[in-house]
Parts: structure tokens; sequence; C-alpha cells
């Protein structure tokens, strides 16, 4: 419960007659109430200013200004206005109760008090108070939500449409020429357009990850998993983009080496990693190794030319947002963010280190399974 919550309502009352004033103020402190008095118009609107009240019980019929004249006043500060004015009074004319909710007033008793009715008011309009307040709170978050929500999908629209437009016209001029070239050149154009096709995937999946991790409502399904069949998976699906590089991938990871995460995360997570690594490979050899720490799985993949200082420098999500629209491909920054987000959400971390001046190790950390 918020320190909103259980703080106890405050209301000022507002009566220049002192028996229908004590009356008021005995009952609602005997209801958990806390209270405010004024006995003039003068006095309820410097009150109002400084104790700022959840709802004000204001006579209308008082020496000075009467409480119509108070309640445009108060309606007028920008401090006051949005404390909501009861009317208290023994006037039951129409045309009287009108220029109450003309001049702001919320609602009205009349006297001779009746204590039920008082209190029903009283709760009904501190309740759309609080209701108001959370709502005014919360516009301005479903608004950039909102905002944020529209730009992201612009974004993979204009990316992937792109992306699909150079693969197509790739895949019309491998047609139109596979006459003319030879079984080498068709090698080579081939593992091209299978490497486009697949950057082309992943980007498309990183994009939509990032949207539904970016999601309030996501959820995490923590499991004990097995990384040496999650790595063979990942292995089997980059093998053909490792060999299209003459790159060769050893590991050493042994059966029943568990973790605990959510399972479609960390094999995004190993995918985008060893993805990144075959990109920036500083040699013909990638090595996967394990290891365990502190109750903790540490999973490496190297050698890659990647500055652990890309990660010192990410930023938030609309830093990402505006990185990705301002590229013409998706950059390294973005995956990382992502892996680093998935990681996190599975009290994992990310780390690049350093191993001599020009290789580095990426890892990857989970919780361990046992």
């Amino acid at each position: 419960m918020s320190d909103q919550q259980k703080r106890k309502p405050t209301i000022l009352i507002v009566d220049d007659n002192f028996i229908n004033l004590n009356i008021l103020l005995e009952f609602l402190n005997q209801k958990g109430y806390k209270t405010l008095i004024a006995q003039d118009g003068e006095t309820a609107i410097r009150r109002a200013e400084i104790g700022l009240p959840d709802l004000i019980l204001l006579d209308i019929m008082m020496a000075g200004i009467d409480g119509f004249e108070t309640c445009k006043r108060l309606k007028k500060n920008e401090r006051t206005r949005h404390i909501p004015v009861i009317f208290l009074t023994a006037l039951t004319d129409t045309a009287n109760q009108m220029k109450g909710f003309e001049v702001g007033g919320v609602d009205y008793i009349t006297k001779p008090f009746d204590h039920v009715e008082v209190l029903s008011c009283i709760r009904k309009q501190i309740k759309i108070k609080k209701q108001n307040e959370e709502l005014t709170q919360l516009t301005p978050s479903i608004s950039e939500d909102t905002e944020a929500r529209d730009r992201f999908f612009s974004i993979i629209v204009h990316k992937m449409s792109k992306a699909f437009n150079q693969l197509h016209d790739l895949s019309s001029f491998f047609a139109e020429a596979i006459t003319e070239l030879h079984m080498d050149e068709i090698d080579v154009f081939d593992r091209h357009l299978f490497g486009s096709a697949r950057n082309t995937i992943n980007n498309l999946e990183n994009i939509l990850n990032w949207g539904r991790v970016q999601n309030k409502d996501f959820k995490v399904k923590s499991e004990k998993l097995d990384m040496y069949g999650l790595c063979m998976a990942v292995l089997y699906r980059f093998q053909k983009l490792a060999q299209s590089k003459n790159i060769s991938i050893s590991h050493d990871i042994k059966p029943q080496t568990n973790v605990l995460s959510d399972s479609d995360m960390t094999y995004r997570v190993l995918c985008n990693l060893l993805f990144l690594v075959i990109e920036h490979a500083v040699s013909q050899t990638i090595t996967i190794s394990i290891e365990h720490a502190d109750q903790k799985v540490y999973v490496y993949i190297k050698d890659t030319s990647l500055s652990p200082d890309l990660l010192n420098n990410l930023g938030d999500s609309k830093d990402i947002l505006e990185t990705i629209d301002s590229n013409e491909s998706i950059p390294i920054s973005f995956t990382l963010a992502l892996c680093q987000k998935m990681l996190e959400k599975n009290n994992g971390s990310l780390l690049i280190k350093q191993t001599d001046e020009k290789n580095a190790s990426i890892c990857m950390v989970l919780p361990a399974g046992e």
C-alpha cells in the first residue's frame, strides 16, 4: 500500500456557526478524518492554500465573503482549484443549488445534518478526487507509451521493407544471371544471399523481441534449462553462416550444465551473441566455454573485436529507438541492449572482457540451475 493510500484524508470545515462547526468536527474526527477549520471565507482560502485538504465543506451564508464567492476564489487559485467543495446550506431552493454548481461546487449537504448523508457524500467525493489524481498521473505515461509504440512499429515497417526489397532485388538478379555464372560464382552468390536472409530474419526477431521486453506485462518463465542442448541448437542454426565465412566453432560444454532462466529468451540471447561474434571474429576459430562461480554460470564466446566500452553507452529505451531509426542497418548497440535486457529479466548480466589488445570475449551470466 502506498503512502498516499495510508494517509488519512484531510477535510477543511468552513462555517461561521460554532455549533455546526463543532458537530462536524467531532463527527469527522471520530470517523478517522484529519480536520482543519475556518469561520470565514478569507481564512478558509488561506488554510486551503497552506494545508491543501482533500475536501472542503463550505457554508454558504457567512459574514464577509459568502460561500459562493469563497468557492470562486478557490477555483481561480492554481493551488486549490482541484480541491472538491461541498456546500453546507439551509437553502433548499433550486436556484441556489444551481449557483453552487456554477461556481465550482461538486455537491451540497442540507442543514440540519444527517450523519449518514454527510459521510456518504464525503466518501464519494474523496474517491472521485483520488481517481482523478491517478488518471492525471497516468495520462502522460499513456501518451508516452503510445508515442513510443507508434514509433517502434514505424521503425519496424521502414527497416524490414528496406531489407526485404534488397533481398528481392538480390534474388531477382541471381535468377536472371544464374545461366551466365560459373559454379564458384554461384557458390559465392548463394552464400551472400543466405547471409543477407539470415541477417534480415535475425533483425526482425530482435526488433519484435525488443517490443516484447519493453511491455510492462511481459512475463519471464524461469525453468531449469540444460545449456548443452541449447548450445547444440544454436550451433546448428549458425553452422552454415559460420562455414560461409570459413569459421569453425568449438565448445567444451558438458551435458547437464543447468541454468535457471527462460528457455526462449536464453536461446535468443545466445543466438545474438554468437551472431555478433561470427560477424566480428578476429580469427577463423570461435570457442564457446563455460565457467561456474558463486552459483552462477558464465558462458564465454571468444574471440571478437567488440569493445567492452560498447556496454557503457547503450542508453535507455528512447536512445535505443533513436539509434535504430538513425542507422541504415541495425546497430550492434541495439543487439547488445536487447541481450542485456533479456538477461537482466532472468537475474543475469552481460559482459565483454578484453583478453588482449585486439581480442575480447563476450559473456552471458545466468543463475545456476543445480
